[in-house]
């Protein structure tokens, strides 16, 4: 009997009529998966590996920015409007907090002039850390320091100081939290004053602890120090005198503006109401608004000159011309136009000084509109009075063919175009410089800059002596005279703007002009907002401001007075 054979070839499982493509169909794809992960691994490890390398190291390599100082801010003569104080932060651990005795609490709530239950409940807290009060001054820190409370720590920092108060809040400004400026000066110079910041790449563990740095640290480049062109002890003496006017008249705001008339430098810009920068701020509100470089407002009479200048220019007047105001009430293009009383006969220097409306409007029937909007722009209107400063308003002067016949001529009398106070200070640079227009500035200027030639140095002399004939008896500036120097000045009263019209009872008194009138050094304009007790026009609201701020300001300086003293009435 022969054995019967069994193969071993074959499996006795699987059916003898299974497909063999199965097999091939597994291992192709067996074999396309370790091609695809070869192809990947080529992909990061050849092709990508710096992309990936890159991303590997944002793991464990961690650039550090150190914090450079920030620059100071200095008036004309070195002092200090800002700088940076050292602070400490000050914070507890809740935990061991809770050991402190009640007299600890005690003493750290009065130092920090935080009520006491505020303490108890912060010690009670499941929290790992807690701030008490950051930024607190040295003084108080030491002393908390040395009562040695168990759980409160410090952490060493600084902040920004104003030694000059609310004197310099909207002018200077001040910065936020990240250290970067918000308002004022510290915001329009920030990249000045902040520098450049170091840098240290470091390595850290999984749970970000620096472990080793990776290389030397690069220090950084500490904020320039920024030398401003006020002069504090004005800054203070103006801040002073607008603060009276305002509280006196009942007024919603005030502002005033001190220019170098030789050299366009502004030497004060006061604000009032205004605050503390010192003070934790909270939501922004009107006091941080630089209203001399913000608010635009129609500057009603204190615009004659420019349009008086225009037509000396064009020889269509002289100063002796005369015209013909009476009755006191002109009617033109279907409106009224009005005088504050009947001048009758009176020449183009008696228009100034009495600041006649009709007379204005005369001078302007001479005139071409498009002559009219380009001394108004050669002047300043329509234009940012300083450039580099983010709050300075242009202000609004439509172009010339969009004028209507009554528009040319209030636009005369200084209604339907709209100027900043410190833009009016600007356009009187051109009368108190022999026609040679000045640009404005915040900055400390070395040497003379060369101005623009708006008009003749004839014409901006004849215009001098119209505004001091504005201050001699019977005009409507006599308010600003001084005792000791001549003066030259031009009075507003104008009507507060409300949508399409004007606000009932509202105005703005305005007062601009310039001293010892012999050599004009400085022009100073100031603008009351909304006066509600007593008179609202610009002679006897704003023009004792400007004489208090003018007279002051020549001494300080040491101008020699060209008026003696004998000679005044």
């Amino acid at each position: 009997m022969t054995p019967q054979s069994i193969s071993f070839h074959r499996s006795t499982v699987t059916k003898p009529a299974l497909p063999a493509w199965r097999s091939h169909v597994v291992l192709f794809l067996i074999s396309m998966g370790f091609i695809a992960l070869f192809v990947r691994a080529f992909w990061v490890q050849c092709i990508r590996s710096d992309f990936y390398i890159q991303q590997g190291r944002k793991r464990y390599e961690h650039a550090v920015e150190t914090v450079t100082v920030r620059g100071r801010v200095l008036d004309r003569n070195g002092s200090i409007l800002a700088i940076n104080e050292p602070v400490q932060d000050i914070w507890i651990v809740p935990s061991e907090f809770r050991q402190a005795t009640d007299n600890d609490r005690r003493s750290i709530a009065s130092l920090l002039n935080i009520p006491e239950s505020e303490l108890s409940i912060k010690a009670h807290s499941d929290k790992k850390f807690l701030y008490l009060q950051r930024q607190v001054g040295t003084e108080s820190a030491t002393r908390i320091a040395t009562l040695s409370v168990p759980g409160v720590h410090m952490t060493a920092g600084v902040r920004r100081y104003y030694p000059g108060g609310s004197d310099f809040a909207q002018l200077v400004g001040f910065i936020g939290l990240d250290g970067h400026g918000l308002e004022g000066v510290e915001m329009a110079s920030d990249g000045t004053l902040t520098g450049t910041p170091g840098r240290r790449d470091i390595i850290v563990d999984r749970l970000g602890r620096p472990v080793e740095n990776v290389s030397p640290p690069l220090p950084g480049k500490p904020g320039s120090d920024i030398a401003l062109s006020i002069d504090r002890r004005i800054q203070h003496l103006a801040m002073i005198a607008v603060q009276r006017s305002v509280t006196r008249f009942a007024a919603a705001a005030g502002c005033a503006i001190v220019l170098d008339a030789r050299t366009g430098e502004i030497l004060a810009l006061a604000n009032v109401p205004t605050f503390d920068p010192n003070q934790e701020s909270t939501a922004y509100d009107d006091r941080f608004r630089d209203r001399a470089l913000s608010d635009v407002f129609e500057p009603g009479s204190t615009i004659k000159p420019v349009t008086v200048a225009l037509a000396l220019e064009e020889h269509v007047v002289t100063p002796d011309t005369h015209f013909d105001t009476s009755p006191g009430v002109l009617k033109i293009y279907g409106s009224l136009i009005h005088d504050t009383s009947d001048h009758g006969d009176i020449s183009v220097t008696q228009i100034v000084a009495k600041s006649s409306n009709i007379g204005m409007v005369k001078i302007a029937g001479k005139l071409l509109p498009k002559d009219m909007w380009q001394m108004f722009r050669s002047f300043g209107v329509g234009e940012r009075p300083i450039a580099d400063f983010p709050s300075a308003e242009r202000g609004t002067l439509r172009p010339a063919l969009r004028w209507k016949p009554i528009e040319q001529a209030t636009m005369a009398y200084g209604y339907g175009l709209s100027v900043s106070l410190s833009q009016l200070a600007d356009a009187y640079t051109v009368f108190a410089h022999d026609g040679v227009r000045q640009s404005l500035s915040l900055r400390r200027i070395p040497s003379p800059r060369e101005g623009v030639s708006v008009i003749s140095p004839d014409t901006a002399r004849e215009i001098r002596n119209m505004l001091e004939a504005a201050v001699a008896p019977g005009g409507t500036a006599a308010i600003a005279r001084l005792p000791d120097y001549r003066v030259g000045a031009k009075t507003g009263t104008a009507r507060k703007q409300s949508g399409i019209g004007y606000a009932r009872g509202k105005y703005r008194a305005v007062f601009v002009g310039m001293a010892p009138m012999s050599d004009p050094r400085l022009i100073v304009a100031v603008m009351i907002d909304e006066p509600s007790r007593g008179s609202y026009y610009g002679g006897p609201v704003a023009g004792p401001v400007f004489a208090e701020i003018m007279e002051n300001s020549l001494h300080l300086l040491g101008v020699p007075p060209d008026l003696p003293l004998a000679k005044h009435p």
